[in-house]
C-alpha cells in the first residue's frame, strides 16, 4: 500500500508541477486556446494559481525526501482545497465537463492526505 501511495503522490506531483508551470509561464493568449477560463481572470490571478499548483506539486514530494512529511500533508490538503474551488467555479459556469478533472484530482489528493494521517 505504501508503494501505491508513493506512486500516486509522485503522479499527482507531476500533474501539478506541469499544470502549474504552464499557467505560471505561458502567455495568457496561448493558455486561452486550451483553457478558456483564463479569460475570466486577471493575468495576475492566473499566474497566482499557476504558482500555487507548481509549489503545491513540489510540496507533495520534496518534503518527504528530508523527513518533513507533515509538509506533504499540508500540500495535499491545500491542493485539494484549490481543486474544490476550481470545481465549484466550473459548476457555477455550467461547465460540468471542466469540473470533472478538478473533482477527480481533489478526491485523489484527499486519499493521499488521509493515508498520510493514518
Amino acid at each position: 500500500m505504501v508503494i501505491a501511495l508513493s506512486i500516486l503522490n509522485v503522479l499527482l506531483a507531476l500533474v501539478f508541477v506541469f499544470a502549474g508551470a504552464t499557467k505560471a509561464f505561458q502567455p495568457i493568449e496561448k493558455l486561452a486556446v486550451k483553457m478558456p477560463w483564463v479569460n475570466d481572470f486577471s493575468t495576475r490571478n492566473v499566474r497566482l494559481i499557476g504558482w500555487a499548483e507548481l509549489l503545491g506539486g513540489m510540496g507533495l514530494v520534496l518534503p518527504g525526501t528530508v523527513g518533513l512529511g507533515i509538509l506533504q500533508l499540508v500540500a495535499a490538503v491545500c491542493l485539494a482545497i484549490l481543486m474544490i474551488g476550481a470545481a465549484i467555479w466550473h459548476l457555477r459556469q455550467k461547465d460540468t465537463k471542466g469540473a470533472i478533472p478538478s473533482i477527480v484530482l481533489a478526491v485523489l489528493l484527499a486519499v493521499v492526505a488521509l493515508f498520510m494521517v493514518a
